[in-house]
């Protein structure tokens, strides 16, 4: 029998916390695969810890080691250090709210033959109309825009031996999936978002956080060697001007 093994990440998620990990344990889990649940705490400060802890699964605590380039990166090489158990990985981020029960099943259909990574389409939602609005037209020229049937980060499955084919995860990298996908393509395999697969995540922006986080997605894309072009393209057809300033603020101070 297959094992997978389930990696909610959290980083003061007290707010959304359960509601992740109740969609999580209502996923339908093929027949053939036994599962086991982990939610890995990051430097939490809040009250996650406890209310995990009522939800009944397991528990990853990390301490306080320092800054990081890429959180991701590192939680998920952690947890597979710790963690033996598990052939296949689902990555979920905290901020998931609503999953599809039978989305893993779907996903997993799809992890065949050259494709080593698969993931949900990922809905973003605030509550806030302005947000929703903006997060509305992204979605709706995500397709057009450059890497727009790349897959997301939010909901996604591998396998473990195809993190230790490509020498791990790049913990110097930010953009954890951009990554591990640019590593995979190296090898001559594929990977795939599964548009009939839809999760959505609750995201809590300002306008401050909005805005830092297009500029430091910029830099990322820079780090990445992403290019110019594609940056622009991708910033002009996802209304995301702020990627394009990070971008060139990054390169002119390099």
């Amino acid at each position: 029998m297959n094992e997978l093994l389930i990696l909610i990440q959290a980083h003061n998620e007290e707010k959304q916390i359960q509601q992740c990990v109740q969609s999580i344990k209502d996923l339908t889990i093929p027949g053939n695969i036994k599962s086991e649940l982990y939610v890995i705490l990051d430097r939490c400060t809040d009250n996650t810890k406890e209310l995990v802890k009522q939800c009944g699964v397991n528990v990853l605590e990390k301490g306080f080691v320092g800054e990081h380039v890429c959180t991701s990166a590192n939680n998920i090489t952690y947890a597979l250090e710790q963690i033996k158990f598990g052939d296949f990985i689902l990555k979920v981020d905290a901020d998931v709210q609503q999953v599809p029960r039978d989305a893993l099943v779907e996903l997993f259909e799809h992890l065949q033959g050259d494709i080593k990574r698969v993931s949900s389409e990922a809905k973003p939602k605030s509550g806030k109309f302005w947000l929703d609005f903006l997060f509305w037209l992204r979605e709706l020229n995500y397709r057009f825009a450059p890497m727009g049937e790349e897959p997301r980060g939010a909901f996604c499955l591998f396998e473990r031996k195809t993190v230790s084919a490509i020498d791990g995860f790049s913990k110097d990298k930010p953009s954890w999936d951009t990554a591990f996908d640019l590593k995979i393509k190296e090898k001559g395999w594929k990977v795939k978002k599964v548009n009939s697969v839809c999760v959505t995540e609750k995201r809590n922006f300002t306008v401050r956080s909005l805005v830092n986080h297009q500029l430091n997605e910029g830099k990322y894309r820079k780090q990445l060697g992403i290019g110019f072009k594609r940056t622009l393209l991708h910033s002009l057809f996802r209304f995301r001007l702020f990627v394009l300033y990070g971008y060139l603020m990054t390169s002119f101070n390099s």
